[in-house]
């Protein structure tokens, strides 16, 4: 584990000050934040994926001002080439104030966490779809092209071949309790090649993180390995399918916390029953390989519907039962499954997203699996052309199963909330202020609390 002098930390700290003396220099002006009265930000919801997106409406009659803070706000893009890549670099950084880094619930620590994340993304292809999807889907993950979404795009709607490698190191530097200094590590390779009637996917996933564990009340290094491959075919225009095999490779570097390795596959059959209204049978199938022969397998029969392409509401609903085995020679079991995102834009600038789940995972923790049930409940409010609000609250309820008759079953309780305030401060570069609170309340280890306010930067090409 990486451990930062003295010298190296002040280095880094002033890494933020460079990175907005360089973006202020580069623009020639800091743009004050100001009301725009003739631009309006309003929220849609993109066809494919059912993500969130920002469009602007402006008025043929602008100020001469308005028209200035639009023209400061507008994110040029910035021409990188390397061989057939577009290259986008970016470059985040930060500071957070920690009141129990560890999450424990005695003995807590408290610390202040900076943060500096560059990457660099390389796209060969359709680089302007990606960039389009960016920009218009700001709270959401950019790599959001799946077969499984595009495949309800009309064919001149979808996006051309893509090929994305992504790279990005995180440092995490503590000032007091530097024993807890470390680097991230996230990658990403992502083939996509969409075809007149076949759609397929090939994706690779890495990262090496160490942070929090809520469910654990602890802090603690996580390796997640990812590997997929999906595929949709069209049969005509109201009938298709969709199949995703994927490796999950979960590893966790503390003692008392075992992962696992997944191999899974789902396939869908779907209908447009109506306008708008797609419908999918699926079965998934499972194999959970655990240490000390603890494997397990399982079976999900579900149906899920999709309500798409409208302003004002937007749902993706599955629902149905999994059958469990067991190595371990216990009774099977049956479980109900379930997952719910739905998106209503109650007014011009308000965004509502309420998500649900439920779901059984193999992951054992002191000699338990566990399932988890939670919601969380996300409001977007649009403040001006530059300033928007982001207020969210969770809870979900994990269910602890014993693998052995020696230990009991029982629940623990978790509550997320954080509020932010993010700014657009000029083109490029962006801002965000936070307060985020997380507590659990559980039959074993007592009660937890943690308390973290802090602030980021973030530019991005």
């Amino acid at each position: 584990m990486p451990d930062f002098g003295y010298n190296r930390l002040f280095a880094l700290r002033n890494w933020i000050s460079v990175m907005v003396a360089f973006v202020f220099f580069k623009t020639g002006s800091f743009a004050v934040a100001q009301d725009d009265i003739t631009a309006k930000a309003h929220f849609s919801t993109n066809a494919a994926t059912n993500t969130l997106a920002i469009t602007q409406n402006n008025s043929t009659a602008k100020t001469q001002d308005a028209y200035a803070a639009e023209t400061t706000l507008e994110k040029r893009p910035l021409e990188l080439r390397l061989g057939p890549f577009d290259l986008h670099p970016r470059l985040a950084a930060g500071l957070t104030y920690d009141d129990n880094i560890l999450l424990a619930t005695v003995n807590r620590k408290a610390d202040a966490i900076w943060m500096i994340q560059p990457g660099l993304r390389a796209v060969a292809g359709d680089d302007a779809a990606l960039i389009a999807y960016r920009d218009q889907h700001q709270y959401s993950d950019d790599f959001g092209f799946s077969p499984g979404d595009i495949i309800f795009q009309q064919p001149e709607e979808r996006p051309g071949k893509l090929l994305i490698l992504d790279y990005s190191p995180g440092f995490q530097i503590f000032d007091k309790y530097t024993a807890n200094n470390f680097i991230d590590q996230s990658g990403t390779f992502n083939l996509l090649w969409p075809m007149d009637k076949l759609i397929l996917e090939i994706r690779q996933d890495y990262q090496l993180e160490k942070t929090g564990l809520i469910w654990a009340d602890q802090r603690a290094k996580v390796e997640t390995i990812s590997s997929v491959l999906s595929a949709a075919y069209q049969f005509d225009a109201k009938t298709s399918m969709e199949s995703n095999f994927r490796r999950l490779g979960v590893g966790y570097y503390q003692p008392g916390l075992i992962g696992y390795t997944e191999y899974n596959t789902e396939d869908w059959f779907n209908y447009e029953m109506a306008e708008n209204l797609p419908v999918s049978l699926g079965v998934l199938a499972g194999l959970d390989d655990v240490a000390n022969h603890q494997d397990q397998t399982y079976e999900q029969l579900r149906a899920r519907a999709r309500y798409l392409y409208t302003q004002k509401l937007t749902f993706d609903i599955s629902a149905g039962g999994e059958l469990r085995q067991y190595g371990d020679k216990r009774s099977e079991t049956l479980s109900p499954v379930f997952t719910v995102v739905g998106k209503y834009h109650a007014a011009e600038r308000t965004l509502l997203i309420l998500t649900g789940y439920r779901q059984q995972y193999a992951a054992i923790y002191n000699g338990y699996n566990y399932s988890s049930t939670g919601a969380k409940l996300d409001v977007w409010q649009g403040i001006t052309d530059r300033f928007d609000a982001i207020i969210s609250a969770g809870y979900y309820s994990i269910g602890y199963t014993p693998i052995n008759s020696t230990l009991e079953k029982y629940t623990g309780n978790y509550y997320v909330a954080r509020i932010s305030l993010e700014a657009k401060i000029i083109h490029h570069l962006t801002g965000q202020v936070f307060y985020q609170l997380q507590s659990s309340r559980t039959q074993v280890s007592g009660d937890m609390n943690d308390n973290q306010t802090g602030f980021q930067l973030t530019l991005s090409f």
